[in-house]
């Protein structure tokens, strides 16, 4: 997943938007089907392939979703368009959740879902595949603003030079610190529901905690969008608030941690203060998760307008957080102390911080420079919100109002 989202952007560029999320939509049939016939038969080798096969089509996905949710929306609606997206992602895991809440409500002990669960599932996913042949050709989008989207079509010698440029540029390296943080948590949440839950607690959360990263992704894009505040403000007060958070969250997770090994496994609905404390904490890391890759996804649309470079830095972003996943989920495999977990998610938001906050403080105050593809050439300036202070009329230069 974590090379083809990096490298995803290339592919995209050559085969075009519709067909990237067409090919994308079929691997998670192909996983679900795996973890099928592991649960019913313990078929090991088409569950590792499986993998492979839905990591490799779900970084395809990574690659062409991002730069439709960043560049077929105005900017002045882009946060709540993020927001939508969020909502729409998650409808899923929703609906997911229901069906197994509704399939296993009645298993009050450890273990796994039933099989007709997979079923179900499998049937609706084969839907994904038809339904991506419904998606707008970037150049067909009418936004409100009047401006056309642009599919630029590259020649592939062309293609490598680009790409390098992007995912080496100075602002993209600064934020995968907080890339490779932001889902790195994911590991340690998950093993605490399998350790700790019986079955039906942890189809309830598979049917609730999902409406955290909605309201997270809802609650951040609209603030995004806040037209009263300037646009420096929208980026810096939500950036400290969800650091803030995070790291709280994280102190928090110190406590329940040490609240699960005293109680041990087998916690059910019915357990009283342990279950709704720990259950609060999943929905809130859920909350903090979503609206802080809203954010980041919002910070990397104000760095370039163009489609294909946006599916590039898209690409890194969920690239470098698929890796911190696979480095977090393969130090859990280890047999590794909760604590280690803990203190390295500590650890990793503290270090990504003032590499973040340099791109960050950049925002509303000046254009960030747009990337540039002819080598011996100037680069020019990106045009984003900036936050644009008002001069003297008499002090304005033919230039100067040229430019405004």
């Amino acid at each position: 997943m974590a090379v083809l989202c990096v490298i995803g952007g290339v592919i995209v560029s050559k085969i075009g938007v519709r067909l990237a999320l067409l090919i994308s939509s079929t691997g998670d049939i192909i996983y679900a089907g795996s973890l099928y016939l592991n649960s019913k038969n313990g078929t090991q080798w088409f569950l590792l392939f499986g993998s492979i096969f839905s990591g490799a089509t779900d970084g395809l996905m990574y690659s062409v979703e991002g730069p439709i949710i960043t560049a077929y929306p105005e900017p002045s609606h882009r946060g709540r368009m993020l927001g939508l997206w969020v909502f729409m992602r998650n409808a899923a895991p929703v609906i997911g959740g229901a069906i197994i809440f509704g399939l296993n409500a009645k298993l009050d002990s450890t273990g796994a879902v039933s099989l007709e669960t997979y079923l179900v599932i499998i049937g609706i996913m084969c839907a994904g595949p038809f339904i991506a042949l419904l998606l707008s050709k970037p150049e067909k989008v009418q936004r409100r603003d009047g401006v056309k989207i642009a599919f630029r079509k590259m020649e592939w010698s062309q293609t490598p030079y680009e790409f390098w440029k992007v995912i080496s540029s100075r602002y993209i390296l600064l934020l995968c610190p907080l890339f490779f943080t932001s889902w790195f948590y994911n590991s340690y949440i998950g093993t605490l529901q399998t350790q700790y839950y019986n079955v039906r607690s942890r189809a309830l959360c598979a049917f609730v905690v999902p409406w955290g990263d909605i309201a997270g992704g809802f609650a951040i894009g609209y603030f995004l969008d806040h037209a009263k505040l300037s646009v420096k403000q929208r980026a810096r007060w939500s950036w400290i608030f969800l650091m803030a958070l995070n790291l709280g969250l994280w102190v928090w997770a110190a406590v329940i941690t040490k609240t699960l090994q005293n109680n041990g496994p087998g916690i059910d609905w019915t357990s009283g203060s342990i279950f709704g404390k720990t259950f609060a904490l999943f929905v809130m890391f859920e909350f903090a998760t979503m609206a802080t890759q809203t954010l980041l996804y919002w910070i990397i649309s104000h760095m370039s307008s163009d489609f294909i470079t946006l599916s590039y830095m898209t690409g890194v972003l969920r690239g470098v957080e698929c890796a911190g996943q696979a480095v977090a989920y393969g130090i859990k495999s280890s047999n590794t102390t909760d604590w280690l977990s803990i203190g390295l998610n500590i650890g990793l938001i503290v270090l990504s911080l003032p590499f973040a906050w340099t791109v960050v403080r950049k925002i509303g105050v000046e254009d960030f420079e747009e990337i540039d593809f002819n080598p011996g050439s100037v680069d020019e300036k990106h045009d984003t919100d900036v936050d644009v202070k008002e001069k003297d009329p008499e002090d304005v230069s033919v230039t100067d109002t040229k430019s405004t």
